[in-house]
């Protein structure tokens, strides 16, 4: 996915957390679909509309189907969530495909209290 057309999809983000939350209007077949075709392309384009350097940002990206992924490059994150519910990472990301957001939200927001 190119960043032109990321930036054409009318993704809702949340900064309201810690971390961002992605509201990508797309349904994907799966979370590493998801992942491969849109966040690991979001994830470095976010950084630069923030201005800040892409090793800094920790995204939770949700389709339109509830397919989730969590982007970062620092795997403290992904490493909390890990202990819940056991799902490992790949590169940057990890793939939620039977989780619901609100509970990968709510341990995200665990981590940073």
């Amino acid at each position: 996915m190119t960043f032109e057309k990321l930036e054409k999809m009318d993704i809702a983000f949340d900064f309201s957390n810690p971390f961002v939350i992605a509201k990508v209007p797309e349904d994907y077949h799966t979370a590493e679909d998801f992942a491969l075709r849109c966040v690991y392309t979001l994830g470095p384009l976010l950084a630069k509309e923030m201005n800040v350097d892409y090793s800094k940002v920790v995204l939770v990206a949700i389709s339109k189907n509830n397919k989730v992924v969590v982007y970062s490059v620092n795997s403290q994150y992904r490493d909390w969530l890990y202990l819940f519910f056991k799902k490992p990472s790949m590169k940057y990301a990890q793939f939620y495909d039977d989780v619901e957001p609100e509970q990968i939200i709510e341990k995200m927001k665990e981590l940073y209290k």
